[in-house]
C-alpha cells in the first residue's frame, strides 16, 4: 500500500515537474528567438538564427530545470492538497517527511537525467553556438572548440590554446593562454612566428607576456624574446567573449581539466573551482530547493490557488539564489573550499525545512 502511495505521489510531482520544465524552457528559447532576432544583428541569415537557438535549447533546459522542479513538485503536489488527498494520507498515518520523500525519489531520477544532458549534450551544442556567435561578431576567419581558438587578422593568423576566463566567481576578466600568432607575407610565406605564455586586454590594448619573436627571411631566423609587448590587433575582447566557455556552461569533465591545467601553471581556478562543485552538487540544490517548497504544500493546500504556489515557488526560489550567491562571495573573500560555498546553502535549508516537517507532524 505504501509502495503504491509513493509512486502515486512521486508520479504526480513528475508529471508536474515535466510540465513546468517544458513551459519554461520553450519560454527561455522564446527569449533567445527574439533577442538573436533583434534589429541591428547582422552576420546570421534567417535559418542561421534558428539553428543558433536551437543549439541553446539543451543548456536552457538545464539551468532552468531547478526552479522548474520546485515550481512542478508545488503545482503537482498541491493539487492532491486541494483535492483533500493528502488529508486522506495524513488520516491514513503517512508522515509529512514520507510524502515529502515519495516527491524528493521522483524528482531525483529526473535530475539524474537533467545532469546527463548537462555533461554530454548541452557543451557540444554550446560549441557550435559559441563558432556562430564568434563567425558573427569577428567574421568567417575565426573558429573555436575543444582544442582551442583560432583568429584571422588579415595576413595573421593566432591560435590560442586556453582562452579563460579568470578572477572572482561571478566576474568576467578575459585572458588568453598559450597563444601562438603566424604572420606571412603577401606571398603566402611565413615571415614571423611568436609564442607568449600569456595575453590580456589592458588600457585598450592587447598585452603579451613572456614573449618569443622569431622572424624569418631568407638568410635565416633572427630571435627575440620580450617580458612584454603590445600585440597590435583588430580583436577587441568584448568581440571574442562569446569564444570563451563560461565556466557554468561547462562539463565536469573540462572543468576537472581546466582545474589541473591552472594549478600546474599556479593560475587562480576559483571561478572554476566554484562551477565544479555548483554542478557536482546540482543533485543536493534540486532536492533542497523542492524540499522547501512542502511545507507550504501541507500548511494551507486547500486555500491556495495555483498562482499563490507560483508566486510561493518564485520567492523561495529567488532567495536561495541570493543566498547560495552570497554564501560563494563569502567562501572566496574568506579563502574558504569552494564546496563549502556550494554545499552550505543547500545542506542548511534542507535541515530547516526537515526540522519544520518533523515539528508539525
Amino acid at each position: 500500500m505504501i509502495k503504491r502511495l509513493d509512486h502515486y505521489i512521486g508520479r504526480t510531482a513528475l508529471l508536474g515537474t515535466l510540465a513546468v520544465w517544458l513551459a519554461l524552457t520553450l519560454l527561455m528559447t522564446l527569449f533567445n528567438l527574439l533577442d538573436e532576432l533583434e534589429p541591428g544583428e547582422q552576420g546570421f541569415h534567417l535559418g542561421e538564427v534558428f539553428w543558433y537557438v536551437l543549439l541553446s535549447v539543451p543548456r536552457a533546459a538545464y539551468m532552468v530545470f531547478p526552479v522548474s522542479a520546485l515550481l512542478g513538485s508545488l503545482i503537482g503536489v498541491g493539487g492532491l492538497a486541494a483535492a483533500n488527498e493528502l488529508v486522506a494520507f495524513r488520516t491514513s498515518g503517512v508522515s509529512r517527511l514520507r510524502i515529502s520523500g515519495s516527491v524528493l525519489g521522483a524528482i531525483l531520477l529526473l535530475t539524474l537525467g537533467v545532469m546527463a544532458v548537462g555533461e554530454w549534450v548541452a557543451p557540444p551544442a554550446d560549441a557550435q553556438a559559441r563558432n556562430f556567435k564568434l563567425q558573427q561578431a569577428v567574421g568567417r576567419g575565426a573558429a573555436s572548440g575543444d582544442v582551442g581558438m583560432w583568429l584571422r587578422d588579415g595576413n595573421e593568423f593566432a591560435f590560442i590554446r586556453k582562452p579563460l576566463v579568470g578572477g572572482a566567481p561571478g566576474e568576467s576578466e578575459l585572458r588568453f593562454h598559450n597563444v601562438v600568432i603566424y604572420g606571412f607575407g603577401e606571398n603566402g610565406d611565413l615571415e614571423r612566428m611568436s609564442r607568449a605564455v600569456s595575453a590580456k586586454h589592458r588600457e585598450g590594448r592587447w598585452i603579451l607576456e613572456d614573449v618569443t619573436d622569431l622572424d624569418i627571411s631568407p638568410a635565416g631566423v633572427e630571435q627575440q624574446r620580450w617580458s612584454q609587448r603590445v600585440w597590435h590587433t583588430g580583436f577587441l575582447p568584448e568581440l571574442l567573449e562569446s569564444a570563451v566557455v563560461r565556466p557554468r556552461y561547462m562539463s565536469a569533465r573540462d572543468l576537472g581539466e581546466q582545474i589541473t591545467y591552472l594549478d600546474r601553471n599556479g593560475l587562480d581556478d576559483r571561478v572554476y573551482q566554484s562551477a565544479l562543485w555548483a554542478k557536482l552538487l546540482f543533485p543536493l540544490t534540486v532536492l533542497a530547493l523542492v524540499l522547501a517548497g512542502m511545507p507550504f504544500v501541507f500548511g494551507h493546500g486547500r486555500q491556495q490557488g495555483m498562482g499563490l504556489r507560483i508566486f510561493i515557488g518564485m520567492a523561495v526560489g529567488s532567495l536561495f539564489m541570493i543566498v547560495s550567491r552570497a554564501a560563494q562571495n563569502f567562501g572566496d573573500a574568506y579563502g574558504l573550499p569552494a564546496i563549502v560555498g556550494a554545499a552550505a546553502p543547500s545542506l542548511l535549508l534542507a535541515a530547516t525545512v526537515i526540522l519544520v516537517l518533523r515539528r508539525s507532524a
